[in-house]
């Protein structure tokens, strides 16, 4: 059996590892358009290539977070 942390291909829970995010996170993530397509799916879910991952990564812009815009400041 081969270590996952060097295994060329990966699953959500293992980009959700690889990004630093949760599995939920990583499941919205691998629905965004410019995220890399999936290679296969199994009965154990979708595989994607590491290296893949790890190239979209080097341009993720981990500031755009997405979720609700902060409350503005109470008018006076």
């Amino acid at each position: 059996m081969t270590n996952s942390d060097t295994s060329a291909h990966v699953g959500v829970t293992e980009i959700g590892e690889m990004l630093g995010v949760s599995r939920q996170r990583a499941n919205a993530l691998v629905a965004r358009p410019d995220f890399p397509p999936f290679l296969a799916r199994t009965k154990a879910g979708r595989v994607w290539e590491r290296a893949a991952i790890e190239e979209w990564e080097k341009g993720w812009d981990r500031t755009n977070v997405g979720g609700r815009p902060p409350r503005s400041a109470p008018q006076q």
